[in-house]
């Protein structure tokens, strides 16, 4: 009855809470911050139309109203860092932007819940659909993000074909890229703008390095750093042409083919995430399918490996989910954020301190040498301490859950003997209303039964029945007095059981064991994605150094910089090779061949070794020209192969929640149960003969 007027009335009472704030933004329109952004606004855009303009301001005064609450102001802050590498400078265009993708994805959500919320009455289903919001609010804000960087690479294609015919008519880079961005879209024209103001920048050199650490992808900081160059250097002349514009050329062709190989791979995983949380929406219809056509079913449901299969299911959508997750944000350019560590913290306190040295490996052992090359090969920010923190959490949390779970469910089980109806053993067909009461007479009749057993001693049938007998309220004939003291010892004997079995206590061990190798077997799988990115960011590298080897003042310290500035996977070793390059040229260069044993990257480690000792940068690398058609081509068939790979780790990922809600959940189930329903049905058979 509660839930019946609890739904409309949480609906009306967020109705009057946003018209309540609309009132407050509106009877607020006057104060000074606000007024003082709508002039900002009228004077940077002149000709927007006034009713856009009065839309953007009124998100601007949303935005101003939630950084009043501290629960809001965290979760812009969240979405803000995600958006911000798309800005640079321009705090009225990131707060607009964080408000449309927030007001967007709240929309889509509620308009998609609320229907459901309203016809759903199950705390089980209710907290599906909570998971579900959750994971629609990750899909449609990846989503954002990613249409926000495509839009951004799109615009610089444009914007590099723009300087590159300007560049044509001036011969100056700043020129170029100044006339580039006063007709570039807004995004693009902000970081055209930031260019030309560190080409012309007294302190260029600085203003270069914090442009780098600010700019969204490694297209931009190649951009700008080959512009510094030239613009320092000047220009040189070469059999193929100018070295600026060679570069362009060579950047552009980088930029297409990341574009091309970001859309293909987003058309073929798009969709997959969605289809692995479809099984949240389902499981209720499912159960009400088969419980309707198939009463016996509704008993599993109900019991407790019902519920295990249940929350099974949870587990297999949530560890899809971030799988896919995972998959998909290797493709990101996106950097990540410096935060504070909760392993860093848990590592603070000593009790965890001793823990995670007792069971960490011991420094210099193989085992520590093959944590500290999974953490670097994965990007990782923890230190193998806290790595260590983070395996003995995670393992604790999965062997109290289990054990939790399983506790949960003896309880659930002894509630569904004690207050269960009591059927007959038939095969098919649901309880007329009468047979309906019946059986629950005779379950309230168990449970008195068992209360007065507790103070019997022998507990044989002979003093169930005599109990039965001495009860004014049991109406049983005496043919059908002995089956029910059986049914009354059976029950009995589940409710004495143990809450804890041996074998449960051994599974929630194992679940413990299994959380404490989880990081470990989620890092497995991030570095097998990054072993398909490898070759692809070695081909990138190639492409910067054939930009750089045409420059006559190019030394191996600048070519692994600007290798550092564009490596994603590789940026690590780079930089302990930078970092020990003052020490010995010979001793740092064979050190990155030792932390990166890729072997395309030896190669180019090894043609750096050479460039260093007795030949020019061009020489080393004179074979780069010479092989671009080949090795276009080849990968361009690479590219394919790397799409397809992960296109069908996709497949088998997305599909998998899907799988196990249709056998997991309703046909492995429904043939256990039919079978049993078949045994007891032929039992009642040979009693009849």
């Amino acid at each position: 009855m509660m839930r019946e007027w609890l739904s409309p009335l949480l609906g009306i009472a967020t109705v009057l809470f946003l018209a309540a704030v609309a009132a407050f933004l509106w009877l607020s329109r006057r104060d000074s911050e606000v007024a003082a952004v709508r002039r900002y606004e009228a004077l940077r855009k002149p000709g927007q139309a006034p009713r856009k303009q009065a839309v953007y301001s009124f998100m601007q005064q949303i935005y101003s109203v939630c950084e009043q609450v501290p629960v809001l102001r965290v979760y812009l802050q969240h979405l803000r860092r995600r958006l911000v590498i798309l800005r640079l400078g321009d705090e009225w265009k990131l707060r607009l932007e964080t408000m449309k993708s927030v007001l967007l994805m709240w929309l889509v959500l509620l308009l998609a819940a609320v229907p459901l919320v309203l016809a759903v009455r199950d705390p089980f289903t209710l907290a599906m659909l909570g998971i579900g919001l959750w994971v629609g609010h990750g899909i449609l804000s990846d989503m954002g993000v990613h249409r926000l960087e495509m839009r951004l690479l799109r615009q610089l294609r444009l914007f590099l074909s723009d300087v590159r015919h300007h560049y044509h008519r001036h011969g100056m880079v700043e020129e170029a890229i100044y006339e580039s961005a006063d007709s570039a879209p807004y995004e693009m024209a902000l970081h055209g703008q930031e260019l030309y103001d560190l080409l012309t920048d007294s302190d260029a050199e600085e203003k270069l390095a914090q442009y780098v650490e600010l700019a969204p992808n490694r297209y931009l900081q190649g951009f700008a750093g080959l512009s510094y160059l030239i613009k320092e250097h000047g220009d040189q002349q070469t059999e193929t042409g100018s070295v600026y514009l060679k570069g362009l050329e060579k950047l552009s062709v980088e930029l297409n083919l990341e574009l091309l190989r970001r859309e293909r791979l987003s058309f073929l995983l798009q969709g997959l995430t969605v289809i692995a949380l479809l099984p949240l929406l389902f499981t209720r219809p499912i159960e009400a399918w088969a419980s309707h056509y198939f009463p016996a079913m509704d008993s599993f449901y109900a019991s407790a490996f019902g519920w295990a299969v249940k929350l099974c299911l949870l587990v297999v959508v949530w560890l899809c989910y971030a799988l896919l997750r995972n998959l998909s944000e290797l493709d990101t350019t996106a950097k990540p954020t410096s935060r504070k560590r909760w392993e860093k913290r848990a590592f603070g306190w000593p009790w965890m301190r001793w823990l995670a040295h007792r069971l960490g490996p011991v420094p210099g052992s193989r085992e520590a040498e093959r944590m500290t090359r999974l953490l670097k090969d994965t990007a990782s920010p923890l230190r193998l301490e806290w790595f260590y923190v983070q395996r003995i959490v995670t393992g604790v949390a999965a062997f109290l859950a289990v054990l939790g779970l399983f506790l949960s469910l003896h309880t659930a089980e002894r509630h569904q003997v004690l207050y269960a109806p009591v059927k007959p053993g038939t095969l098919f067909g649901q309880l007329s209303p009468q047979e309906e009461t019946k059986a629950r007479e005779a379950a309230a009749l168990d449970r008195r039964m068992l209360d007065q057993l507790k103070e019997v001693r022998p507990r044989s049938e002979n003093s169930v029945i005599n109990l039965l007998r001495k009860d004014p309220a049991a109406q049983i004939k005496e043919d059908q007095l002995r089956a029910t003291a059986r049914r009354i010892l059976g029950k009995l004997e589940k409710l004495n059981q143990p809450y804890l079995a041996w074998w449960e206590a051994f599974l929630a061990l194992a679940a413990g064991w299994s959380g404490y190798a989880l990081p470990v077997g989620i890092r497995l799988f991030q570095r097998r994605m990054r072993q398909m990115e490898m070759k692809h960011e070695v081909d990138q590298l190639q492409a910067v150094i054939a930009i750089l080897a045409g420059m006559d003042r190019m030394s191996v310290e600048q070519l692994l910089l600007w290798m550092e500035q564009f490596a994603q996977v590789f940026r690590e070793p780079l930089q302990a090779c930078l970092l020990h390059f003052e020490q010995g040229e010979e001793h740092a260069l064979a050190q990155l061949k030792e932390d990166a044993p890729f072997l395309p990257f030896v190669r180019i480690v090894e043609k750096l070794e050479m460039a260093s000792q007795h030949l020019t940068i061009r020489q080393a690398f004179d074979d780069l020209e010479a092989e671009q058609a080949f090795a276009r081509e080849q990968r361009k068939q690479e590219y394919e192969q790397l799409i397809e790979q992960k296109a069908g780790w996709g497949r088998w990922i997305g599909f998998a929640p899907l799988m196990t809600l249709i056998f997991g959940y309703l046909v492995i189930p429904l043939v256990v149960v039919s079978l049993q329903q078949m045994t007891t049905y032929y039992d009642q058979l040979q009693r009849i003969q």
